[in-house]
């Protein structure tokens, strides 16, 4: 369909569409506006409670202009010449939506994934469709961006994620592909640095694998992290873990991690996976 556009949230927000790809919107308001139409696609929604959502501090008068201002943007965006106008965004006086037949979104393709690996009939069918959920999730929901309806889905959404990380890998594991389960593990660490649990089960499988040497190191490297980012020591469950590793000759010689103030943090963490790097 000439205009039909895919809504992207995981990671960043931006519209592909006929091979066009848009991320920058005249104001952040305006982005949060396709967001909010998007993720709540399925039905219109009243000019007053996108007022609400959006500019709940400002006067009425000053929240309408806002919100026509910006429909104007998005549809000079979303409906270009040759787009019949409507063919995207749908407004009448009273509601506003997207076009449920003219768009999508990588969140509405994830959980359509889940759904599917959910009826599937097979181990290898289910993990076709959870890997196919899995690589739709790019990032937390529409990181930077904490209008009060972004922060429970956000948290929602990445649950949901490491749910179906761990039931690929037990299908990978039922099936002895220990290669690609190590990978998922290694993406769900690299997803959320401080998730014990998936740190947790990347030590298990690289024992399982027969990679002790490994195993130990990355637990080394969690030590630091947990310590260095939340003063904390690891959870007795993955130290029971660990003590199935003998000592590494030289134990405690390991190179720290950066401390605070010299490039630690969160920024640090991010801009280090975020390139691709994975942890040790």
């Amino acid at each position: 369909m000439l205009g039909r556009c895919r809504i992207v949230l995981f990671g960043s927000l931006g519209v592909e569409q006929n091979g066009r790809h848009i991320s920058r919107f005249r104001t952040q308001k305006t982005g949060s506006l396709l967001a909010y139409l998007a993720f709540f696609g399925q039905r219109a929604h009243s000019r007053e409670l996108l007022m609400e959502v959006l500019w709940p501090e400002d006067e009425p008068a000053s929240a309408r202009l806002k919100l026509r201002l910006a429909l104007h943007s998005l549809r000079h965006q979303l409906e270009p010449p040759g787009v019949p106008r409507g063919a995207v965004l749908v407004a009448t006086r009273s509601s506003v939506r997207l076009n449920p037949t003219a768009s999508t979104t990588d969140v509405a393709e994830f959980e359509a994934a889940l759904q599917s690996a959910r009826r599937a009939g097979s181990s290898s069918e289910r993990a076709q469709f959870l890997a196919q959920a899995v690589e739709l999730y790019r990032g937390e929901l529409l990181p930077w961006r904490n209008e009060e309806w972004i922060p429970p889905e956000r948290q929602r959404l990445a649950e949901t994620y490491f749910q179906a990380v761990g039931e690929l890998i037990r299908c990978l594991e039922e099936r002895q592909e220990m290669a690609r389960a190590l990978d998922y593990a290694r993406r769900a660490v690299s997803a959320d640095p401080l998730r014990e649990e998936a740190h947790r089960e990347l030590i298990r499988l690289l024992i399982a694998a027969g990679q002790p040497e490994a195993a130990r190191r990355h637990y080394r490297w969690l030590e630091q992290l947990l310590a260095q980012e939340l003063g904390a020591a690891p959870a007795a469950e993955t130290r029971s873990l660990a003590r199935q590793l003998a000592p590494l000759p030289g134990a405690g010689t390991a190179t720290a991690a950066p401390r605070w103030g010299q490039g630690c943090g969160w920024r640090w963490i991010r801009e280090k996976w975020g390139r691709g790097r994975r942890p040790p």
